[in-house]
């Protein structure tokens, strides 16, 4: 018998197919602070309002797809591709080789995820109007003259307080994103969102509604300006952040102010200027303890605690920690600020850590650091885990465990390169220099290797 390529390649009982995650679905889900229930109701309200028959969309039928355990169907593909306003390869249905070999046009690299030809632009308006979505897609200049109407019309009461929920759902998706997706790919999402939000502001009068907008656009403009420094890009991060702190002023939110002052605290504190990273953080405690955000008021002490540690004040460092400590116990998280996804009780005793470590009190950083180790699983994480990684190396350092201490670099070092987070890479950094007496021991130069490849 004659075995061919494609018999070989054949999945078989023993050699089945091999699983791979849809994880552009999930992001793409994510974005919207949309749970994997909320997504199959969402799909079902469409399909009735679009197609005019129902749709038998589960929570347990989206897992499924995610996981890569089944593919949907062409029709859930086509109702996916018009809820999501993203292209079949956008949405992980086709894979990028066969992407490139299909071919893409100018205008789709210019737009990602816009309908490619009139009819399909149209078909796109149709079904958003149908939906009661809040995307508006642009009016084409053949487009029928109640087309035009149609849209100008959604323009001019698109900001209802649905409309302002939804979007306010997509910037919480947006923020639980930035956790484990690399700020460039994440950038152009925040920037459409923002882009929206301005549209929307252009047209909207002064009232409830325009405030909850407001807000809503200054907590995105915070989120591409920690994006833009996350890039190494400061000047555009600063740019952002003022902007930011315009939206909070005009909405009166003093918690939004707090949490762009916040952001903008680590860029003295990475140019080694504990002095006005703590000025910052003073000034934005004094904010948030008028704005009601809990959390926020956790998640700033713990931050003064590690830049008073660096400027030695040992004493202020540890009643900030208090204050931390006392202010998260308070806090509801599930009710708190969309910024404080990210803050939780690993990440504090991350920020213990690292305070400790640099007040030069190793065994209280070492047994803070080995709950928090092992309790930081979550895949979500892995940002904040990298952070953790440097500051648990560092208390090694400090007990000359260097074998360790170099391993948990490494490990540090690999979130690095998976997310491109120029603050974990910085940390390593920062552990490599404190390794400078063991330059020449191997475990030295194995992470000079790594870091060569980054650096």
């Amino acid at each position: 018998m004659v075995t061919t390529a494609a018999s070989k390649a054949a999945p078989t009982k023993t050699n089945p197919p091999r699983r791979i995650p849809n994880t552009r679905l999930r992001t793409c889900r994510e974005e919207r602070g949309w749970s994997q229930e909320r997504l199959a109701t969402e799909l079902r309200r469409f399909a009735v309002m679009h197609e005019g028959r129902e749709a038998g969309a589960t929570g347990n039928m989206i897992c499924k797809w995610e996981k890569g355990d089944k593919k949907p169907s062409l029709r859930y593909q086509r109702l996916l591709r018009a809820l999501f306003h993203r292209t079949a390869g956008e949405l992980g249905f086709i894979d990028d080789e066969t992407v490139s070999r299909l071919g893409v046009d100018a205008e789709a690299r210019r737009t990602p995820g816009l309908p490619q030809t009139s009819v399909e632009r149209r078909s796109f308006l149709r079904m958003v109007a149908a939906a009661g979505g809040v995307a508006v897609a642009p009016v084409t200049p053949d487009a029928e003259p109640w087309e035009r109407l149609s849209a100008a019309l959604r323009q001019q009461s698109a900001v209802t307080p649905p409309t302002v929920e939804d979007l306010s759902a997509r910037t919480a998706g947006l923020f639980g994103l930035e956790e484990r997706v690399p700020a460039r790919a994440l950038m152009a999402r925040v920037t459409t969102q923002l882009t929206t939000l301005s549209q929307l502001l252009e047209t909207s009068p002064r009232s409830a509604v325009r405030r909850n907008l407001t807000i809503t656009a200054g907590e995105v403009a915070a989120l591409a300006g920690w994006l833009a420094f996350d890039m190494r890009d400061n000047t555009c991060a600063l740019a952002y952040y003022r902007v930011a702190l315009e939206a909070a002023r005009e909405a009166n939110d003093n918690a939004l102010w707090a949490c762009v002052l916040g952001y903008e605290s680590y860029q003295p504190a990475l140019a080694g200027r504990p002095d006005q990273a703590c000025a910052l953080l003073g000034e934005a405690q004094r904010r948030a303890a008028l704005g009601g955000s809990m959390m926020t008021r956790a998640w700033l002490a713990a931050r003064e605690a590690e830049e008073q540690a660096s400027r030695g004040d040992s004493g202020a460092a540890l009643r900030a920690l208090e204050r931390a400590g006392d202010a998260f116990d308070r806090a509801d998280p599930a009710n708190d600020r969309v910024w404080t996804q990210f803050f939780d009780r690993p990440r504090l005793d991350g920020m213990r850590v690292t305070t400790f470590t640099r007040l030069r009190r190793p065994d209280a950083a070492y047994a803070a650091a080995a709950e928090t180790l092992r309790t930081t699983t979550s895949p979500t994480a892995m940002k904040k885990r990298s952070l953790l990684f440097g500051a648990l190396a560092e208390v090694h350092i400090h007990r000359r465990e260097i074998d360790q201490a170099c391993q948990l670099a490494a490990d540090a070092l690999a979130i690095v390169a998976q997310t491109d987070f120029s603050l974990g890479l910085a940390r390593v950094l920062q552990i490599r220099d404190q390794l400078r007496p063991w330059r020449e021991s191997q475990p030295v130069r194995d992470l000079d290797e790594q870091l060569r490849v980054l650096v």
